[in-house]
């Protein structure tokens, strides 16, 4: 302190030693952009599911108890897809602050955006067709196997946790 300055008793102690601000919290404005973004990406994986599949509307007849495992296939390698960049996206933003949060929106975003693509699926499907047939149960357009609506968020996570581990890995130990 310079001797010629009176001491200012409301700026006690020192802004230099003002304890740091919270910097481990991610803004909610980001947690919600990353919550909604993976939730309408799975508006998207509904809709291009619906298209693109095998007994979908484009192509093939639902009818066929053949196509059904290619239509859950489709939908199973989109998720793949989806789970592989959100993971990725979220990879290269681990020593950010506010991982964890961040990890957790974007991963229960995910789970909401699989329910999504399947819900929007299977709806288009009832609403504009292809129909299936009364004596066939099942062959409306719809998804089979309830695992495959699993796989983005799973893979999403894994992509993360792959990331940090090998970053932890790298890390210098004493």
């Amino acid at each position: 302190m310079h001797p010629s300055r009176p001491l200012d008793a409301g700026s006690y102690p020192p802004p230099v030693y003002a304890p740091a601000p919270n910097r481990a919290a991610a803004p909610p404005v980001g947690l919600l952009w990353w919550a909604g973004s993976t939730a309408v990406l799975g508006i998207v994986l509904g809709v291009v599911w619906w298209l693109g599949a095998p007994g979908g509307i484009l192509y093939g007849d639902g009818r066929l108890p053949g196509t059904w495992l290619l239509r859950d296939l489709t939908l199973a390698g989109l998720e793949v897809v989806a789970g592989v960049a959100v993971g990725t996206v979220l990879a290269r933003r681990l020593g950010r602050p506010g991982g964890l949060r961040r990890l957790l929106a974007a991963v229960g975003g995910s789970v909401l955006g699989s329910v999504l693509a399947v819900l929007i699926g299977t709806a288009l499907g009832a609403w504009i067709g292809p129909h299936g047939s009364p004596e066939i149960p099942g062959s409306g357009f719809g998804l089979h196997s309830p695992g495959a609506a699993a796989i983005w968020p799973a893979a999403a996570a894994l992509i993360v946790f792959l990331a940090a581990l090998f970053d932890w890995l790298q890390r210098d130990r004493p």
